[in-house]
């Protein structure tokens, strides 16, 4: 084995020993060791990955950066399976089910800072812990899972973290676009799914409609779980096509929200939106339609 076969090998070789029986790496391990110039590059190689595991425990992602990509890929058609069979669906109805126990993002964080501190050992730097490549594919499952939340100690994240009124539109996209979107309650008129949704524990709303959607027949109701935050969502049959009523707890949305009387309407793709506040309530209407027309229910 020559010094670059040698390099190319101890590229992958995990500090946590896992690979000393490995003849390749024993092989490589023992070059390092008698050649000067081969044994300081490990040395400086170790001591790069250390240092970029601990930078990725550093890293806080941004408010709403998982619901903006998942939004991003509805809107490029791009994001999401079709169900060719009803094992398929039983699969995603399952993944879609899973929450993750409470900490663990905690736990991890505090994991990696712990096993990427860097000592000096036989071959220069010695770093004790995950390799490279583990800590990215970390971040990426706390980007992927965690919903990209900026805290990063215990502490922090013990405080009540609220969402952004952009993560409750990107999720709900994401939910209604999903191979299994289902309403759960569909009889009965506008006060049975009020009762129905109270009776669950989740916000009705206090029965507050827009001016165009007063009367209008309502089409079943449902839960919504958006970043762990439990919300409702009603559905109303219109002359526009279906249009869909998130409603969220106030104190669990961060952003100041206007009243009724002035909502904030937006065009997002192929889905128009709208949002206030009223009361204890915070309000998103969705349409896959144009601003004008969602317009016209205020």
């Amino acid at each position: 084995m020559d010094k670059e076969r040698a390099r190319f090998v101890l590229r992958s070789f995990r500090p946590d020993g896992a690979d000393a029986d490995d003849v390749d790496f024993a092989e490589a391990l023992r070059l390092a060791t008698n050649d000067r110039e081969l044994g300081e590059w490990l040395m400086r190689e170790r001591a790069f990955d250390a240092e970029f595991a601990e930078a990725l425990a550093r890293v806080a992602l941004p408010e709403g950066l998982r619901e903006k990509v998942f939004l991003a890929m509805v809107q490029d058609s791009g994001g999401f399976p079709k169900v060719d069979s009803t094992f398929d669906t039983a699969i995603i109805a399952a993944m879609a089910d899973i929450k993750m126990p409470t900490g663990l993002r905690e736990n991890v964080i505090e994991a990696m800072e712990r096993t990427a501190k860097v000592e000096r050992g036989a071959f220069g730097w010695k770093r004790l812990g995950i390799p490279l490549a583990a800590a990215a594919g970390i971040a990426l499952a706390f980007f992927m899972v965690d919903g990209g939340q900026p805290e990063n100690t215990v502490a922090k994240t013990q405080q009540p973290v609220k969402i952004a009124i952009g993560a409750v539109q990107a999720g709900f996209v994401r939910i209604h676009d999903s191979p299994i979107f289902s309403i759960d309650q569909v009889e009965g008129g506008m006060q049975h799914l009020i009762s129905h949704l109270r009776s669950k524990g989740l916000p009705c709303g206090g029965g507050y409609l827009p001016p165009g959607l007063e009367g209008v027949s309502s089409i079943g109701c449902r839960e919504l779980l958006i970043d762990g935050k439990r919300g409702s969502l009603i559905c109303f049959d219109t002359e526009r096509g279906t249009v869909h009523l998130v409603i969220f707890r106030r104190a669990d949305v961060a952003d100041e929200l206007p009243e009724i009387s002035a909502p904030v309407i937006e065009q997002s793709g192929d889905w128009a939106k709208a949002h206030w506040r009223k009361e204890k309530y915070a309000f998103s209407l969705m349409a896959m339609s144009d601003r004008d027309s969602l317009t016209e229910f205020f």
